[in-house]
């Protein structure tokens, strides 16, 4: 079977890119090993934005949306809390595999063809500068190749667009679990501290009912041995609560690969290493990138200029917004990192919400560092990592 392009993985960005290729009519096929969409654990929170950037509309949100989340909480070592909240809505905790579902729904409506439990095996460049592609009990060949199969990339690794040790990632799991007792279930929680999850936070996410995703991600460090000791001390919390699901993969931490196209082939999502340092999110990154991937895709099968020099625009355009933000939490990930608890307590003294949402994010983060440079200990800790190029 042959396509114009063909897309290994369909999570966010892999969908996105098929939808929006497939929109300018070019045939497009989605290559899924695994049988179902959305098995890496995820803690399932997007904000508002997402939805545009995603194109998807208004009355399809209530089939994939949990709860509406108004804010989140940002917990001190020493207990302290910043409180982050706005009118209206945030954003949403999702039901992630209900998501990719409208997601991977509007994709075949524009023509994308999706196949299932199709793990490609073998790659191959042929003589007429396409790619063959043999999968379970299919074959399939097109000039372009993307991939967007994860941080364990296939693809990456088979056209050498990954340096050994490039790509740092982080252990992370995630119960779902009953009766989990918030303050406010319009609220997200985040928990930071070297004694609740070293080098990292715990998250606890309020779904519909009493259900909450309640994760941790850390480095260095057992991630199930520091979450059920977070539950243990709770019980404020927990006393009432069962885990009913439980799920564990590592997340890309360590910012966009230096080189994610070559001829023929481009990288998207968190295989591009599209993932948010300090936070780990990575839905909105890579539905960004698979966008801006096909837009520059559909230009190259135009002019039948398929070489990494044309594809390089890719990485050009994407990084005028998203990749920026992600160098620029990688940086804040790096400083903030290096601190003791005592020095998290008095960042939490230092910071007002907009400044946790900046750090986070990697927006605005030398408005962050001119508030830091004040501070003796911050402006040597945190700030100049913040301004450094």
């Amino acid at each position: 079977m042959k396509y114009d392009a063909i897309v290994i993985g369909a999570g966010p960005a892999g969908l996105a890119f098929g939808r929006t290729l497939a929109e300018k009519g070019y045939r497009v096929a989605i290559l899924e090993k695994e049988d179902q969409l959305s098995t890496k654990p995820c803690g399932e929170g997007i904000s508002a934005r997402v939805l545009e950037t995603a194109r998807i509309s208004q009355k399809d949100v209530s089939r994939f949306a949990s709860r509406i989340i108004k804010g989140a909480t940002i917990i001190a070592p020493n207990g302290k809390q910043i409180i982050i909240k706005q009118e209206g809505e945030m954003g949403y905790i999702i039901d992630k595999r209900n998501f990719l579902r409208v997601m991977a729904e509007y994709a075949a409506n524009a023509g994308t063809d999706i196949f299932m439990r199709e793990q490609a095996k073998d790659f191959e460049r042929t003589s007429s500068n396409t790619i063959r592609i043999k999968a379970r009990t299919i074959e399939l060949e097109a000039p372009l190749l993307i991939g967007a199969d994860g941080y364990l990339s296939t693809v990456s690794r088979k056209f050498n667009l990954e340096k050994p040790g490039e790509r740092k990632v982080i252990p992370a799991i995630q119960y779902v679990m009953t009766n989990v007792d918030v303050e406010d279930p319009e609220l997200t929680y985040f928990y930071i501290g070297n004694n609740i999850a070293p080098l990292g936070y715990v998250w606890i996410f309020p779904k519909d009912g009493t259900l909450a995703n309640v994760g941790i991600g850390v480095q260095g460090a057992s991630p199930r041995y520091y979450l059920d000791k977070f539950i243990k001390e709770h019980k404020e919390i927990f006393s009432k609560s069962k885990i009913i699901e439980f799920r564990g993969a590592a997340v890309t931490i360590g910012g966009q690969l230096e080189k994610i196209v070559t001829d023929n082939v481009m990288l998207i999502g968190e295989a591009a290493g599209q993932v948010i340092p300090l936070t780990g999110g990575g839905i909105h990154t890579s539905i960004a990138g698979g966008k801006i991937a096909a837009e520059i895709a559909a230009e190259a099968l135009e002019k039948g200029d398929l070489s990494e020099k044309f594809l390089a625009k890719y990485k050009k355009e994407y990084d005028k917004y998203w990749g920026k933000r992600i160098n620029d939490s990688l940086k804040g990930l790096k400083a903030i990192e290096n601190l003791n608890d005592d020095e998290l307590n008095q960042l939490a003294e230092i910071f007002d919400a907009e400044d946790i949402i900046n750090l986070a994010n990697g927006e605005n983060i030398t408005k962050v560092a001119m508030k830091l440079l004040k501070h003796p200990i911050f402006s040597v800790k945190i700030a100049k990592i913040l301004l450094s190029k």
